[in-house]
């Protein structure tokens, strides 16, 4: 398994459980928020490298921006969640 990969999930993993704190409960979102973290997680390794960012390197994984882009991506997805349709009970 290459170092890169296990970074990524390390580092969304992490984001994903900070998040999940923060909000102090789970839910049915919890699946998006995960695919949110890694797809982010992945994006801000990406934009880290493109833009020269080299605070917080392991190697060439740029744990700063790939954090701060994984908890934006998450951040939308909440922010989505709460705009979405609620569910209507009927008795």
């Amino acid at each position: 398994m290459s170092p890169w990969l296990l970074l990524v999930g390390f580092t969304a993993a992490l984001n994903l459980l900070i998040v999940l704190w923060i909000r102090a409960r789970g839910g049915r979102i919890v699946p998006a928020l995960a695919l949110a973290s890694v797809l982010g997680t992945i994006g801000g390794d990406v934009l880290g490298d493109v833009l020269g960012i080299t605070l917080l390197d392991i190697g060439n994984f740029h744990i700063l921006p790939a954090s701060v882009v994984a908890q934006l991506a998450m951040l939308m997805v909440v922010l989505l969640a709460a705009l979405g349709p609620t569910r209507i009970e009927i008795e």
